[in-house]
């Protein structure tokens, strides 16, 4: 006679236990999915304060908590065995428990996540570091023991009791190992090493923390019965079926995330054949501002940069990059333009907010409109992706930094060398490489350079308290060491490259402004044609290459007995000047003295430019400006120069020494025009405004050339508003404001104030000066009024610089008829 349940198990009695191996293993599985799942939203989590920081805690939180302890300890109790397998006195649960179970851990979960990353992260204080990842640690291991005896107590049909010692030895293991997981995680992250196989450790020591925690209290646990459950043993897998769901959700979301991931690896290595604006933000450690994936801020202006002809190349001599260096030094000038600059050009279609990912894709800008029209709108582009990247950091566009001196050349990771020329010289795919040295030639060999992408960077620095802003909002600033290898592959070049990149941003950001406010200067002026004939050159220092190399010859301005005495070398060689100097008398007259410190300048000269040109380089006796406007604090710049003249050979194109450069001479003129409190800012930010003026009018159909109703071919000739993109309001080709920024015309070189013209934007340029002068007694005070100082001239025309005088001046002095002793006039 077989015995009932009842007499089998007696209600009182302890059950035996035994555990079904393979359901083991499959607990850890369904632990280390739902940890894995963990770390990967964590790791792509937004720093910050903000909701969207918040939500993702939250969901990193309900991974761990629901997925990884939770199922887990469903599917790990459903590897126990009582008695026989009898389905009578198997472990059932209650439902109220089951549910406070699992929401329980999530918020003592996400406190501790909370903790950890408010007061870890950008922390320099080691104690609050430590302190919150020992929060995080404790709230997690506590969260994996709480919820597994809480879940225990749920059950329907059994008391479960428990041995203290192992309680405390399964508390001990959760902790202890989530405290190494999270350790791990935050040390990694915060050195951007958290690679895929070291966040795989990590999910795996938090698998451990849940499961060893897990068999180690299970192995302390005994079952006594206090009931039985009736019918079939089916409502037992409710609970694992759940688990399974929850499990299969958790790998579709690494599914997701892994695509996710594999899309935005693309999209990077398509921006590396873009044209593309970053942003390079240093603070004062030297730290630069990077994504929380460790990238710096940047956005596509457009696919490729169209080139009109086959050897037009977008960089410092293209009259559009000036235009842009010049516009990212006043930003104020052109802000108030960049709506109208958005609504046009997501009127005429070459800006899209219709994509897959809810943002906007730019076009490659293929027009058949003309040059000038491609040209403005690329230049649009610029400003309205300006404008989305500092959208993005929280900030005006006036404070996002100015623009990089050089166009960089991206994408060139896979084809360092694509193919040599007909001398074997290689053609290499990338800017970035430092030239090599021809020793024989005895100068510097840069080889032709083949890129695929290119990258505008704008630099500045900031100080701590816009450094905090920034962390606040979820940037994070790092060193070159510590993001350096992410950062080279996303833009698809070399680690070296890299490396220099960063140091050459670095020096930019520190670089002052480097023209001198007072005294009298001696400045060698050497212009050499471009490769290919491609302009004009002009050699400069290499640690200031927007300014000519310059030597100090007086503190003072010249006397006139000295004007008339620097007069006498007008139009005379530097050779020439010297042996004229050294065949003076010994007298120890003031002459004397001037001309012996006239000469000395000039060997400083010679030593600063050891290039042989400058020997046969003529002197110019005429007195220029240094700068032709306030060179900043609203302190007018008194220095002045004198220069020796020259043209170098085209067949010599490196300079001979690494202190010296070739920089375009349009693009010094741009320098030039681009200082702090310079007149000319203001003169282009109304250039623009004439010239996208047209931006601003409304514009409507005209009678007869609508399209029928009902064509089928109606809505694809009209942009997003209903017209058609042929009715767009054309920008004007003749007020382009990048125009005039490289050629400059001989009348206007060879004059020194500009014609009056038509223009009905003209105006004349009035300034009042007076002058407050105290006497010896401190009672009386004298104000003297100098008068009004005026300067005619067109409002919308800018002055002539530095470089244009002494261009028109070596042009004179290259006519043999022209070489006379003119008196010295400042200009």
């Amino acid at each position: 006679m077989e015995l009932t349940i009842e007499e089998l198990y007696p209600v009182g009695s302890n059950i035996t236990v035994h555990y079904l191996p393979y359901l083991i293993f499959i607990s850890y599985v369904v632990s280390l999915i739902g940890a894995f799942t963990t770390v990967e939203l964590l790791h792509r989590r937004v720093s910050g304060t903000g909701w969207r920081s918040l939500l993702q805690l939250g969901a990193c939180a309900i991974s761990f908590g629901l997925v990884a302890i939770w199922c887990m300890h469903f599917v790990g109790n459903r590897a126990i065995i009582l008695g026989k397998g009898e389905s009578e006195i198997q472990l059932y649960y209650n439902a109220t428990y089951t549910t406070v179970s699992a929401i329980l851990p999530i918020v003592v979960i996400f406190l501790g996540l909370l903790a950890a990353d408010r007061f870890y992260k950008g922390n320099k204080n080691a104690t609050t570091r430590y302190i919150a990842l020992l929060i995080c640690g404790v709230c997690c291991g506590a969260s994996v023991t709480e919820m597994h005896y809480l879940g225990n107590q749920g059950t329907t049909n059994y008391r479960i009791k428990s041995v203290p010692g192992y309680v405390v030895g399964a508390a001990a293991i959760a902790i202890g190992a989530c405290l190494i997981a999270f350790s791990l995680f935050f040390h990694w992250s915060g050195h951007w090493m958290n690679v895929i196989w070291r966040r795989i450790i990590v999910a795996c020591f938090l698998a451990v923390a849940v499961c060893g925690m897990h068999w180690t209290a299970a192995a302390g646990t005994s079952y006594e019965i206090r009931g039985y459950h009736p019918g079939s043993g089916s409502a037992r897998n409710i609970n694992v079926i759940i688990a399974v769901c929850l499990c299969l959700a958790a790998c579709g979301v690494c599914f997701a995330i892994g695509f996710l991931k594999q899309r935005q690896s693309r999209r990077e290595r398509d921006r590396a054949k873009q044209v593309v604006l970053a942003v390079a933000t240093f603070d004062s450690e030297g730290r630069i501002l990077v994504t929380p994936g460790g990238l710096l801020p940047s956005q596509t202006i457009t696919r490729q940069f169209q080139r009109k002809t086959f050897d037009e190349e977008f960089n410092t001599r293209h009259p559009v990059f000036q235009w842009l260096f010049r516009v990212s030094r006043n930003w104020a000038g052109i802000v108030d333009l960049i709506p109208s600059m958005r609504d046009h050009l997501q009127n005429t279609g070459y800006m899209q907010f219709n994509t897959p990912l809810g943002g906007q894709s730019r076009d490659s800008m293929d027009t058949e409109e003309g040059d000038s029209s491609y040209l403005a709108i690329f230049r649009q582009m610029f400003c309205v992706t300006a404008q989305d990247i500092a959208r993005s950091m929280e900030t005006r566009i006036q404070d996002l930094g100015i623009l990089f001196e050089d166009v960089l050349t991206t994408g060139t990771l896979l084809s360092k060398t694509l193919f040599r020329d007909t001398q074997g010289k290689p053609i290499l795919a990338d800017n970035l490489t430092p030239p090599q040295k021809d020793v024989e030639a005895g100068h510097f060999e840069q080889p032709i350079l083949f890129g695929r992408g290119q990258l505008l960077v704008l630099t500045r620095k900031v100080d701590k308290e816009e450094s905090n802003r920034l962390q606040n909002i979820g940037y994070r600033f790092a060193s070159t060491d510590q993001i350096g290898d992410q950062l080279a592959r996303s833009m698809q070049i070399s680690r070296d490259n890299l490396d220099g990149l960063m140091m050459r941003l670095q020096n930019y950001c520190d670089r002052k402004a480097s023209i001198p406010k007072f005294g009298t200067y001696l400045a060698a002026f050497l212009l050499q044609p471009s490769p290919a004939m491609k302009g004009l050159d002009v050699i400069t220092s290499a640690a200031y290459p927007d300014r000519l190399p310059l030597v100090k010859f007086m503190s003072d301005e010249p006397t006139a007995g000295q004007l008339r005495m620097l007069s006498v070398f007008n139009g005379l060689t530097l050779d020439e000047c010297l042996l004229r100097i050294g065949s003076g008398g010994n007298s120890v007259t003031e002459d004397d003295i001037f001309l012996d410190k006239f000469r000395n300048r000039i060997q400083e000269l010679i030593a600063a430019v050891p290039e042989p040109a400058l020997r046969h380089a003529i002197f110019s006796a005429q007195q220029l400006d240094i700068a032709h406007g306030i060179s900043g604090q609203n302190e007018a710049s008194q220095a002045t120069a004198f220069a020796f003249c020259g043209i170098k050979e085209v067949y010599s194109q490196s300079p001979s020494s690494q202190k010296l450069q070739n920089v375009p001479l349009s693009f010094l003129k741009a320098n030039l025009r681009s200082y702090p409190g310079c007149p000319d800012h203001a003169i282009l930010a109304h250039q623009n405004h004439k010239e996208f003026s047209s931006l601003f009018a409304p514009t409507s159909e005209q009678p007869g050339h609508g399209p029928k109703s009902g064509t089928k071919w109606a809505g694809i000739f009209r942009s997003n508003n209903g017209r058609r993109l042929s009715d767009v309001a054309p920008l004007e080709a003749d007020s382009c404001s990048e125009k005039g920024l490289v050629h400059v015309s001989q009348t206007s070189l060879e004059s020194a104030s500009p014609m009056p013209s038509n223009n009905p934007f003209a105006s004349i340029m009035v300034s009042h000066e007076v002058v407050i002068s105290q006497n010896s007694e401190p009672s009386q005070i004298e104000m003297q009024d100098l008068g009004v100082i005026s300067q005619a001239g067109i409002a919308d025309t800018e002055q002539l610089t530095l470089a244009d005088r002494l261009l028109s001046i070596t042009t004179s002095f290259r006519d043999p008829h022209a070489r006379m002793h003119s008196p010295p006039v400042r200009r």
